[in-house]
């Protein structure tokens, strides 16, 4: 054989080995452009009581999303909806301190699932509120009378303030280590708006 026909045939070679088309349901084909916003590719899952920890591609980096239980496997595009960040947050049931964790409201299957945020309606009066590790503890007041927490990243607020919030995370029997207290139920949020 000569060196033509041994060049040819190992160009061929190659060239029935590789494939311009990815196999079927392989999700890891979604580019870091496809995956901006609240949409993820999934790299780890961790499932403790109560919660599933998942971290995720998104952009070009890694984040890590805690939200109410769910079955998702590595690879897996998934969504959430709204979200609260937490930093330097540790998780006794891990033994671990996150840098930021995201604690997201609910999480779905598949890049077009989750709802888009709607108009906020969330609205009460302070009664009370401490600072600690960053963030502000909010107990108050809502117009139907019940009483309600929230956590968000450190604001200023005075007992008579009323103040709105969009949505968040709930999380159920929250221990605050800064605060030495656990909230049978807490809401995270991003951020809230004071507005007398």
């Amino acid at each position: 054989m000569n060196k033509l026909t041994l060049v040819t045939i190992a160009c061929l070679s190659l060239a029935a080995c590789s494939s311009e088309t990815p196999p079927a349901g392989d999700d890891t084909v979604f580019a870091d452009a496809e995956l901006t916003g609240n949409i993820g590719q999934v790299l780890s899952v961790v499932q403790v009581q109560g919660y599933t920890y998942i971290e995720v591609r998104n952009n070009s980096r890694s984040l890590w999303l805690a939200g109410n239980p769910i079955e998702v496997d590595e690879g897996e595009i998934i969504s959430w909806a709204d979200s609260a960040m937490m930093r330097n947050f540790e998780s006794k049931a891990l033994n671990r301190t996150f840098d930021e964790l995201m604690f997201v409201s609910a999480i779905y299957k598949g890049a077009d699932s989750a709802p888009q945020p709607t108009a906020n309606k969330n609205s009460g009066v302070v009664r009370s509120n401490e600072d600690a590790a960053g963030y502000t503890y909010i107990e108050l007041e809502t117009g139907a009378g019940q009483v309600v927490w929230l956590a968000a990243p450190q604001v200023r607020v005075a007992v008579g303030n009323r103040i709105s919030w969009g949505e968040g995370s709930v999380m159920t029997n929250f221990t605050s280590s800064a605060l030495d207290k656990t909230f049978p139920e807490i809401l995270f949020v991003q951020s809230i708006a004071v507005s007398e």
